[in-house]
């Protein structure tokens, strides 16, 4: 399927459907996206800025929902958030899992507004933070829900509904747990996936959920561990955000997921270069507005200010390599298709890959 988005007068193509090649689709409206603030918005979905972790504010016809609020020390930046945006309860509070980027601000939170319900999935942790959130939840006595996959939740007139984890979900890794949430409205959605791995997105994708969204905030801080490309192109936004801080440690967003992001030509903010991101939207458009003076939606790649390609599809000059068989090759090659995510290397140019070590592929010739 190809979305088509109007972003002042330009035309982006956007991209992908699970098991095709780029050239397999046809097209269908989708809701344009535009910059700026939108009269009338039934959904707005806040992405605060707290450095390297995630936090999200729903908000739908005076209801709202926060999922997760970032490490410890970004409570207060959370807080400062919510009373500026006017919030006086949370219908909910989502832990998507223990980890401290995400679940650290949360205690602080719970104990500074009032509260309905506090959602989180079924995992242990004997972290001290996280110890911190259930005794905020004991304290305020919040109804506490461990949602399977397929709950869904009212929020004014949107809906939340969780996908991942299922019931009885076993991983090795605390990321997989990431509850994994559809926002609906009218017919408009934004897929919110935690720190959720490439594990949990292949299992989505044999699910019989419908994981087609208008807005994907990218998986693990934009890491390469997640966003693979089958999932990207099911999901086939025509909008991605990336949460991460500005010159982590960790080097989000990665080089991969950024190529997987700009090859399929998916607009994408990030909140190490916007800050704050709102994303509004009325069942017939969306909007985007930052704490920046951008003025076009940006490829994940650009730095605040520049200007979105119109060219569809990963660039005839990008090469895809196999990190095993130091093999690179055309992005159209048989031989990429059956690659997994986590082996695949992207470069710029044949050079590029030749000075890298790769040699070329002996069918495809690059």
């Amino acid at each position: 399927m190809k979305r088509i988005i109007s972003l002042l007068l330009i035309a982006l193509c956007v991209l992908g459907l699970w098991g095709c090649t780029i050239e397999d689709f046809t097209t269908t409206e989708a809701p344009a996206v535009t910059v700026g603030s939108l009269d009338g918005a039934g959904l707005n979905a806040h992405f605060i800025d707290v450095g390297q972790g995630d936090s999200i504010l729903l908000e739908s016809k005076g209801e709202y929902a926060l999922v997760d609020a970032g490490e410890y020390p970004q409570s207060e930046t959370v807080i400062s958030y919510l009373n500026k945006t006017g919030v006086k309860k949370l219908n909910y509070v989502f832990s998507t899992h223990p980890h401290s980027d995400h679940c650290g601000g949360l205690g602080n939170v719970i104990k500074s507004f009032t509260v309905d319900a506090f959602v989180s999935p079924e995992v242990q942790s004997d972290s001290a933070i996280w110890e911190y959130t259930l005794d905020a939840v004991d304290e305020k006595q919040l109804t506490y829900i461990v949602p399977n996959s397929g709950d869904s939740f009212p929020l004014g007139e949107a809906t939340i509904t969780v996908l991942s984890p299922g019931k009885n979900s076993l991983y090795s890794n605390m990321n997989d747990y990431s509850l994994v949430c559809k926002v609906s409205y009218k017919g408009t959605s934004v897929l919110l996936t935690g720190d959720a791995e490439e594990t949990v997105e292949r299992e989505l994708l044999r699910s019989d959920f419908d994981l087609r969204s208008d807005v994907l905030k990218c998986g693990h801080h934009g890491s390469s561990s997640s966003t693979c490309l089958s999932f990207l192109k099911e999901v086939n936004p025509s909008l991605a955000i990336i949460s991460c801080g500005v010159d982590n440690e960790y080097g989000h967003p990665h080089k991969e997921t950024v190529k997987n992001l700009d090859g399929l030509n998916i607009p994408c903010y990030r909140t190490d270069l916007s800050g704050n991101i709102v994303v509004s939207a009325n069942g017939e458009e969306i909007s985007v507005s930052t704490d920046s003076s951008k003025t076009e939606i940006p490829k994940a790649s650009q730095q605040s200010g520049e200007t979105a390609t119109v060219n569809a599809g990963v660039s005839e000059d990008s090469y895809i390599g196999n990190k095993n068989s130091k093999v690179f090759h055309r992005t159209n090659c048989s031989s990429v298709e059956s690659t997994k995510e986590k082996n695949k290397v992207y470069f710029d140019s044949r050079q590029e890959a030749a000075d890298s070590g790769y040699r070329p592929c002996n069918n495809c010739n690059p």
